[in-house]
C-alpha cells in the first residue's frame, strides 16, 4: 500500500519549504509539520498550521509564506483544493480520485493492501506478561497478554522483524515461599497441622498442587532428609506446573511467544556476577550494614546485595538486559506492570554503564484492572488466593470479548473491565458493534452473490457521492495511517477506535441507503465499497487478535 495521504502531504510541504528561500525567506531548521483534522467540512478534509510556524520562526509576512506553499501543494493530484486562510492555516480537500484508488486498491490487492516497510525490516523484541510462576494468570496479566500480543502484531505487520518473549522468574525469595506453601498444604493433606508462613501464597490452587506433588514425589520426599533439597524439589515442581497452567492459558486466549527464557540461566552461565564486577569497576556502588548498594542519579541507592549475599530483584534484571541487547535487537519493548516503575531508573543507568544504548529501550507501565459486574467491584488479591484467573474470564465472556475490551485503553491508564458488558450483544459491546458490521457485510456479500451480482469490480465508484459514502471512503483510507500511529506509540487502542469508528460510519451507511433493491446503477459500486470496509475489518480484528465471525 502507498504511503498515507497525510504522508504524501507531508513530503509535499516539505518539498514547498525548500523553495521559501527564492523568495527571501530563511530557516535555521524546519519546524515539525503537524496536519490535523478540520472540526468544520467546509475548512477541508484535512489541515496544518504551518505558516503559522514557520511565520514564528523566520519573521516573515505569513500570507507570503502561505500562498507560496499553497501554489506547490496545488500540483499535487491527490489534492482537488488548496486554500491559505487566516491567521496561517492550510485547508486540503483530498482528490475523490486518490481516494477511489485507494478503496480499489484495498479490495483488489488483498491481503497486500496493507503491508509496507515502515519498519525497515528492525529487530524488536517484545517481552510481555512475565508474570511469576507462583499462581495461575489473573485478569491483570490478561491486559498484558492482550497488549503485547497486539502490539507485536502490528509491528510485524508494518515491517518489523519481531520476537515475542517471556521472562520466567524461576529463582529467588518468591519461589522460597511458594515451595514453603505447598510443603504445608502437603502437611495438612498427611492431617498434620502446621502454621502457614505469613508471607506464603494461600491460594486455593496449592491444595491440588500438594495432592499431585505427593502422588508424584511422595517416597522420594520422605527419603530426603535436607529441609533445603526437599524445598528445592518443592519449587522445581511446583514452578512447572504452574508453568505449563501459564502456556495453557496464553494459548486459549490465541496468544503465543517465540522464547521462553529462564532466570535461573543468569545464575547458571555466571552473567549476574559478571554484572556486578562491571559496575563496581566503575565506582557506582558502596557498601553499607553488610549490603552492596547501588548509587543512580540523585538516589541515595538502592540495595543490589543483601547482607545475606542473595541478590535483589533488579540484579538478574540487568543481567538479562544485557544479554537481550547482546542478541542483536535494534529495540527492547517491556510491557511490565506498575510495580515495576520504582526500579527503571537504575535500569537505564545500570544499562548506560555498561555501554548499552538506553535509548533504544522502551519500557511501557501497564495499569492495573479492576474487574466489575455493572456496578460492583470484584476484588484481586493474588497472596489471598481471591483473585479472577483468566480462564474463568474466558469461560464467562470470551477470547474476542476480553481482549478488545483489555485493548480499549492506554496501556499507561487504570481500566475498570465490566463482564455484563463484555456479554452483551448490543452497540453498547464494541467488539460485538465492530464484529456485527463485519458479520453484516459478509451476509450481503453473500447475498448479493447469489443474486448474481459482481462484488469486486471497481467499476463506477465515482458514482459514490452521497455524505454517507463519502465519510465512508474517506475513513477507510486513513486504515495505513491508525496502524502507522499504533505502531509509533505503541498502543493498539488506536487501531480499536478506528474500527469502532468505521463501524459506525458503515452501520449508518447501511442503515440510511438501499444498496440492493436501491438504484440499479449504484448496486454495484455500493456493494464494492462494502467489500472494502469488509477487508479492513477483517485485516484491523486479526491484528487485535479477534475473530471475525460472518454470521451473528
Amino acid at each position: 500500500m502507498d504511503n498515507s495521504i497525510k504522508d504524501l502531504i507531508k513530503c509535499s510541504l516539505e518539498k514547498g519549504c525548500g523553495k521559501l528561500e527564492k523568495i527571501g525567506i530563511s530557516l535555521s531548521s524546519l519546524p515539525p509539520i503537524f496536519i490535523s483534522q478540520p472540526k468544520k467540512k467546509e475548512w477541508g478534509d484535512l489541515s496544518t498550521n504551518l505558516p503559522f510556524l514557520l511565520q514564528k520562526e523566520s519573521g516573515e509576512d505569513i500570507s507570503k509564506i502561505g500562498n507560496l506553499l499553497v501554489s506547490h501543494l496545488q500540483n499535487e493530484d491527490f489534492l482537488s483544493q488548496v486554500e491559505f486562510v487566516s491567521p496561517g492555516f492550510i485547508n486540503l480537500f483530498i482528490a475523490p480520485s486518490y481516494l477511489n484508488q485507494t478503496v480499489k486498491r484495498i479490495v483488489i490487492q488483498k491481503e497486500k493492501f496493507i503491508q509496507f516497510s515502515f519498519g525497515n525490516g528492525k529487530k524488536v523484541q517484545v517481552e510481555f506478561v512475565s508474570a511469576n510462576p507462583t499462581g495461575p494468570l489473573h485478569v491483570g496479566h490478561g491486559r498484558a497478554a492482550a497488549l503485547g500480543d497486539s502490539l507485536a502484531n502490528i509491528l510485524s505487520n508494518v515491517g518489523y522483524k519481531i520476537e515475542r518473549e517471556y521472562y520466567i522468574n524461576d529463582v529467588g525469595g518468591q519461589i522460597k515461599r511458594l515451595a514453603r506453601s505447598v510443603w504445608v498444604r502437603l502437611q495438612e493433606i498427611e492431617g498434620i497441622k502446621v502454621p502457614f508462613p505469613d508471607d506464603g501464597y494461600k491460594g486455593l490452587y496449592l491444595i491440588d498442587i500438594a495432592k499431585e506433588v505427593r502422588d508424584s514425589l511422595g517416597e522420594k520426599l520422605k527419603h530426603e532428609k535436607s529441609e533445603q533439597k526437599l524445598l528445592d524439589l518443592l519449587g522445581k515442581f511446583t514452578v512447572e506446573h504452574i508453568l505449563k497452567g501459564i502456556k495453557k492459558d496464553l494459548d486459549e486466549f490465541g496468544v503465543r511467544f517465540d522464547r521462553w527464557f529462564r532466570e535461573s540461566s543468569l545464575y547458571e552461565n555466571g552473567e549476574i556476577p559478571r554484572v556486578i564486577s562491571f559496575i563496581k569497576d566503575k565506582g557506582y556502588v558502596y557498601e553499607k550494614d553488610g549490603a552492596l548498594w547501588f548509587i543512580a542519579g540523585k538516589r541515595e541507592g538502592r540495595v543490589f546485595i543483601r547482607s545475606d549475599g542473595s541478590y535483589t530483584y533488579i540484579v538478574p534484571d540487568i543481567a538479562y538486559h544485557r544479554y537481550k541487547f547482546d542478541r542483536g535487537y535494534d529495540v527492547l519493548i517491556d510491557l511490565l506492570g506498575p510495580d515495576h516503575i520504582d526500579h527503571i531508573p537504575e535500569l537505564e543507568k545500570s544499562l548506560e554503564l555498561l555501554g548499552y544504548p538506553v535509548e533504544n529501550l522502551l519500557v511501557k507501565i501497564i495499569q492495573w484492572v479492576t474487574l466489575k459486574r455493572g456496578a460492583e467491584k470484584i476484588k484481586m488479591s493474588k497472596r489471598s488466593g481471591e483473585f479472577i484467573t483468566i480462564d474463568e474470564l474466558l469461560d464467562e465472556v470470551g477470547v474476542d470479548a476480553a481482549r478488545y475490551l483489555f485493548l480499549m485503553r492506554k496501556s499507561s491508564m487504570p481500566m475498570d473491565f465490566d463482564l455484563e458488558l463484555a456479554k452483551e450483544q448490543s452497540e453498547r459491546n464494541p467488539v460485538y458493534y465492530v464484529q456485527y458490521g463485519h458479520a453484516r457485510i459478509s451476509s450481503l456479500l453473500e447475498f448479493a452473490r447469489e443474486k448474481n451480482y459482481i462484488t469486486d469490480s471497481p467499476e463506477k465508484l465515482n458514482l459514490l457521492r452521497r455524505d454517507e459514502e463519502w465519510k465512508l471512503i474517506r475513513k477507510i483510507t486513513e486504515f495505513k495511517e491508525a496502524l502507522e500511529d499504533a505502531a509509533k506509540m505503541k498502543e493498539p487502542h488506536l487501531l480499536c477506535y478506528y474500527l469502532l469508528d468505521l463501524s459506525k460510519f458503515y452501520h449508518n451507511f447501511y442503515q440510511k441507503v438501499r444498496i440492493i433493491g436501491g438504484k440499479e446503477e449504484l448496486i454495484q459500486p455500493r456493494l464494492f465499497l462494502s467489500n472494502a470496509i469488509r477487508n479492513v475489518l477483517a485485516k484491523g480484528l486479526s491484528l487485535l487478535g479477534v475473530s471475525t465471525p460472518e454470521r451473528m
